[in-house]
Order: structure tokens, then sequence, then C-alpha cells
């Protein structure tokens, strides 16, 4: 009996000295994000969209050398940064934070493509003091998919059985014609499935427009004329994107592009991120 005691009692011990290791550890550090930077001056941080990879903007980031530091940086799951484990939007976000706190808040604006602008709203709604500005391009504010809840399993059930020609759906609407929307689907196919899937479904059900109401850093949302053609009012995109109660907003649209705008437009592009920034760091707090 004695002995079956202490057996128990040592037990009971390593049980609770067990349950109090797991209270005071560490918790899930955020993923690393890989980045490529250089240039020196104002820095310029760029994300990229669902299914690319940093070293895409590398002919907007050459234009901007000229008086700027530039980070290029790839989004959890894409290129050489790994998935978080859980996944969602807010571990994204996380780590995207982790490469902003780097730098020098009152010199650095975040430029993001696409979903890396999803990303980029969350991150600026946790981290307000990050950046001076924040600048999106063909971003929307939650999915433009409108799947009703009760049917949001069969287009999951899609993805799994069906992943490339979502993939290619999805990814060849995005360019400027045939051969961009090729490139477009090449680049992503590059992307293991299960991010790609991972994002998808943890952006069906957000919305984050309410982020740019009261937001802190300056905002401008840049067009592409495949997402806003001359013959479209911003009230109309503005609508489609989720901006359409976040009141007056910085707007811009670049002529002959599309999806692969920092590679259509590198000169107009870097010319309005140079603008933008100037104009988000001079502004005062």
């Amino acid at each position: 009996m004695r002995r079956f005691l202490t057996m128990s009692g040592s037990a009971t011990v390593a049980a609770a000295l067990f349950v109090v290791l797991l209270a005071v550890a560490d918790p899930v550090a955020p993923v690393v994000l890989k980045t490529t930077e250089f240039g020196r001056g104002p820095t310029v941080v760029l994300l990229h969209a669902l299914g690319s990879g940093r070293m895409v903007w590398m002919p907007t980031a050459k234009k901007l050398l000229a008086g700027h530091r530039v980070v290029l940086v790839d989004l959890p799951g894409h290129g050489d940064s790994a998935l978080p484990d859980p996944f969602s939007l807010e571990a994204c976000a996380e780590a995207l934070d982790q490469v902003l706190a780097r730098q020098k808040p009152d010199s650095t604006v975040l430029v993001a493509h696409g979903f890396g602008g999803l990303i980029a709203l969350q991150e600026v709604k946790s981290h307000p003091d990050r950046v001076k500005g924040l600048m999106v391009i063909d971003a929307a504010t939650r999915s433009t998919m409108k799947v009703p809840e009760q049917q949001q399993r069969f287009f999951f059930q899609a993805l799994d059985t069906r992943y490339e020609d979502v993939l290619k759906m999805m990814m060849t609407r995005q360019g400027r014609d045939t051969t961009q929307g090729l490139e477009i689907y090449a680049q992503a196919q590059l992307v293991p499935p299960a991010t790609i899937k991972a994002y998808l479904k943890a952006a069906m059900n957000v919305d984050a427009s309410g982020t740019l109401k009261d937001m802190k850093p300056a905002f401008l949302f840049v067009g592409s004329a495949r997402l806003w053609p001359d013959t479209t009012a911003w009230a109309t995109v503005a609508k489609q994107l989720g901006y359409e109660e976040a009141g007056p907003i910085a707007t811009r649209r670049i002529k002959d592009s599309a999806a692969l705008i920092m590679k259509d437009q590198p000169d107009s592009l870097a010319a309005v991120i140079g603008e933008f920034a100037a104009r988000a760091i001079a502004a005062k707090k």
C-alpha cells in the first residue's frame, strides 16, 4: 500500500509539473517570412498576391531603388516562407508584423497586392503604428465570391476534388490576355495546394472593411485597368470589393494593366508608390 501511494504521489507531482510547464511555456512563435532587401532611403515593403512570390515585384522595385529602401516579402506558405500551423489570417498578419517591426515606423509604407492586401489590413488593424501608409492594389476587403454558408461546403469539396480546374479558372481570368493569364496560373502551380486552399477557406467569411474607418496610417487604393475599367465608376468597384461603407478614400487607376501590374506598368506604379510614400511619411501624426 505504501509503495502504491508513493508511486501515485510521484505521478501526481509529475502531472502537476507538466501542467505548470504548459502554462508558462512561450506561445507559438510566428513563422519567419523570407525577404529580399536592398536600397537606401524611406522603406517600401512590397507584399504579393495569392499564388505569386516576392520576386514578381522586381520590375517595379528596380524603379524605386533610386530613392528608397525596398523590402520584398514572401507571404506565409509562398516561396521560402512557411505556412502557419494552425493556419489563420491573423497568424499571417502576425508573421508580417515581425517584418514590419524591424523597420523604422516613421519612414515606412506598406504596399500590398490582391490577397496580400487583406493580410495588410489585418496587420494595420492590430498594429496601426507600424507604418505611415498602406497602399493596396486590386485588393478586396472581403471575399468577392458570394457563396452562402450552406453552399460553401460544396465549394470546398470542389476545391479538394477539382483543385487544378478551380485554380486555373481563378488565375487565368486575372491576366491582361490569355498568355498572361497562363503565366499567372503557372506561377500559382508552384505554390503548394495546401497553401492556396488554406487561404481561400480562411477568407471565405472574413470582412475587413471596418478597418478602413478611422484608419491611422494614410491609405490609397490602386486599381488595375483589368479590375477597374475606365468605363466603370469607382462606386461600382467599391461595392464589389467592400469599400462602399468606408467613406471617401483616395484612389488611383493605372491604365493598360492587369494582375501583373508591377510588370505591366513598372514606371507608372513606381511613380504612384513614390508619391504616396512621400506624402504619407511627410504627414503629421
